[in-house]
């Protein structure tokens, strides 16, 4: 649901918009509203603490939900197994 909001802008405020949405051909109000969108995107309140809280935990439920179908390894022996098998690949398709 939408609501009209009626209001005085300053002159050069709406010379402003009005430049602008002559430059990207689009009216003075979309340009109006789209600016007064963006800012109040910028100025969403922060999340309380145990919102925060919340988010984290709901966020952590997810660590090692995927699995690759093999295992990793954060070894030396591992990661230099891939390396060397990186840098020996010229990466070029066949045909």
């Amino acid at each position: 649901m939408s609501k009209t909001l009626t209001f005085e802008i300053s002159e050069d405020l709406y010379e402003s918009f009005d430049h602008i949405a002559r430059r990207d051909g689009k009216t003075t109000e979309q340009v109006a509203l789209e600016y007064l969108a963006r800012r109040a995107a910028e100025r969403r309140p922060k999340l309380s603490e145990e919102e925060r809280r919340a988010a984290q935990e709901r966020f952590r439920r997810h660590i090692g939900a995927v699995s690759l179908g093999h295992p990793t390894g954060a070894d030396n022996e591992s990661i230099d197994r891939d390396l060397a098998q990186e840098y020996a690949d010229t990466h070029e398709e066949t045909q």
